[in-house]
């Protein structure tokens, strides 16, 4: 079984897709309907890779910063921004209203946060793969 990133885009309007379908790998029951992503899962795979080196260095911003190679300021802004896109998918969940995965940024966005520092060659690089066409 392979992973699949939960921010596809459709091939044809670029449009997000969302879980439609879920299967038993051990006894083939299929359960068909539309499905909510919690926060995490809605979170795009530069974010992921931010959340995942965070708790490898168990929250120690300056042992992020060779891990990531941004300075300090960079991952204290970025872990607002996480925080906060956390907070606000968290709360709309409790409010009870849909939580959609976030779009790609489009490569203008892409590059611009490369120009800022805020992602290094290899996430920008990943991110305009991602962006719609």
């Amino acid at each position: 079984m392979s992973n699949i990133d939960s921010n596809i885009l459709c091939p044809v309007c670029h449009g997000l897709l969302s879980p439609t379908v879920l299967s038993c790998g051990h006894c083939d029951i299929r359960v068909e309907g539309p499905f909510q992503l919690n926060e995490f899962a809605t979170l795009s795979p530069e974010d992921l890779h931010f959340l995942r080196i965070f708790i490898r260095c168990e929250g120690r911003v300056r042992d992020m910063e060779p891990a990531l190679g941004l300075s300090y300021p960079t991952i204290r802004s970025r872990l607002t921004q996480l925080k906060n896109k956390l907070v606000g998918e968290y709360e709309a969940r409790e409010k009870g209203e849909s939580i959609q995965p976030t779009k790609a940024p489009s490569t203008e966005e892409v590059l611009a946060r490369l120009e800022k520092g805020e992602i290094n060659f290899d996430q920008a690089m990943t991110l305009i793969k991602n962006s719609p066409k």
